[in-house]
């Protein structure tokens, strides 16, 4: 594969697929689609939009959803990318996989953390906001080593909606107060309290877990921003790390000539 100026990434989660570039500029996100969407001239086109006459002969991309894999490969073949780097454990990743069955290990959660350990170092925590929350440990030593996975705040509140009879479908969004004066007001709350709860609770058993001091505690995903607003959890906000991730996958796996 020849070097290119520009790299198309895909990160393929649950609920969208994030796409990004990397190149001289460095690494940026241009958009998302839905990766329920599974027309290939509709991802073709939306992905031609999106580079804005950008030229990419080169992709990288992981997924959480398997079934998109060979979908996408067709839609980058159209795009002029015969052979896109799809990740896996088997990759250079820059960082050790001290992990009992690395072949179950989400291809997004690889990517963090090479991502982690290319921009902060190890040890490190990561904390993936996307449909479910991931929560994964990198150590100073033995590389990655596993984490936790917990429901994501999209679920919590299909979940009340589902199985309730009277509570509204709702996403994150603004909530006055301390007490809630509407049934709105009150999910709201008893989200993003509750949701902080979790994530304060789950990263200080992670720490002891660890034993190491200095760790980089790291967020990203779609609902960090969410979480992190007002909140004092010692976490740094990284909106592009994933993506960061996928485009240090691709420098270390890249075929010269």
């Amino acid at each position: 594969m020849r070097r290119t100026d520009h790299v198309l990434l895909l990160d393929a989660g649950n609920t969208s697929t994030t796409l990004g570039l990397a190149g001289p500029g460095g690494v940026r996100e241009i958009g998302r689609v839905p990766t329920a969407e599974r027309r290939g001239a509709v991802l073709r086109r939306a992905v031609r939009r999106r580079l804005r006459g950008r030229r990419v002969n080169a992709a990288v991309l992981c997924a959480v959803v398997p079934a998109v894999v060979p979908l996408w490969r067709r839609v980058l073949g159209g795009l002029g990318v015969a052979r896109p780097l799809v990740v896996s454990h088997r990759l250079r990743l820059g960082v050790r996989v001290s992990y009992p069955r690395p072949a179950t290990i989400g291809a997004d959660r690889l990517a963090n953390a090479a991502g982690v350990v290319a921009r902060y170092g190890a040890p490190a925590i990561v904390v993936d906001f996307g449909t479910a929350t991931t929560f994964d440990v990198v150590s100073r030593t033995r590389g990655y080593v596993g984490g936790v996975i917990a429901p994501g705040l999209d679920l919590m509140f299909d979940y009340l909606a589902e199985r309730t009879a009277l509570l509204p479908r709702l996403r994150p969004g603004a909530a006055r107060g301390r007490v809630g004066r509407s049934t709105r007001a009150a999910m709201q709350l008893g989200a993003r309290w509750g949701y902080r709860g979790l994530v304060r609770e789950i990263l200080a058993e992670l720490l002891r877990a660890a034993g190491e001091r200095g760790a980089a505690l790291v967020a990203t995903g779609g609902r960090a921003a969410w979480v992190l607003r007002g909140a004092r959890l010692g976490l740094r906000l990284d909106r592009t790390l994933t993506l960061r991730g996928l485009a240090r996958i691709y420098a270390l796996n890249r075929k010269q000539g």
